[in-house]
């Protein structure tokens, strides 16, 4: 249960905007985001990032998708939102399911074990030598930073969620973004 409200945007024309904004980047309007829109401000610069993160990296959808859902483990309701997406960008079931489990799975490639790795990593805070060289050997420094920050950006959402008590959308929304980002393949 919701532990703070989803904010409305009927009487509050800033927060409106936002919305709109947000909506015309994704789709619709998150129950992750309706949380933090008390702050319309703190808001439209956190779902800047997060558009960035998704859509806008030196990163194929995959890749992209790879790492957001390495960043959502332990957050049930971001693992509901990328589990589907990650499938839906062909990363196999079997390999998902190590990721959840905190895992790298061996059945991925060489540069996605390394990115898998780092991820986990980075959100331990134990990001070594060895896994910073591995990363290297296979991306650009500009993909290792959008990496670095796409981990980042969902793992500071999946903390949020988590903190305020955010209700999973339902499955209609969730819908509209899987078919949103099968838009965007």
């Amino acid at each position: 249960m919701a532990r703070l409200p989803p904010a409305s945007e009927k009487d509050n024309p800033e927060l409106a905007a936002v919305y709109a904004e947000i909506m015309a980047t994704r789709g619709f309007v998150s129950n992750a985001l309706k949380s933090l829109g008390h702050s319309p401000g703190g808001l439209l610069h956190f779902a800047r990032v997060g558009e960035y993160a998704k859509y806008k990296t030196d990163l194929s959808e995959r890749l992209r998708e790879l790492t957001i859902l390495t960043s959502a483990r332990g957050v049930p309701y971001a693992w509901a939102h990328h589990h589907p997406l990650a499938i839906q960008t062909g990363i196999d079931e079997s390999a998902v399911n190590r990721i959840g489990e905190g895992k790298v799975p061996d059945s991925l490639p060489d540069k996605e074990q390394a990115l898998v790795a780092f991820v986990m990593a980075l959100g331990d805070l134990k990001v070594t030598d060895t896994i910073m060289g591995d990363l290297k050997r296979h991306f650009s420094p500009r993909q290792i930073v959008d990496i670095a920050m796409s981990a980042t950006y969902y793992g500071a959402l999946g903390r949020m969620v988590v903190a305020l008590g955010v209700d999973m959308d339902n499955p209609d929304a969730l819908k509209t973004e899987r078919d949103w980002q099968k838009g965007r393949q």
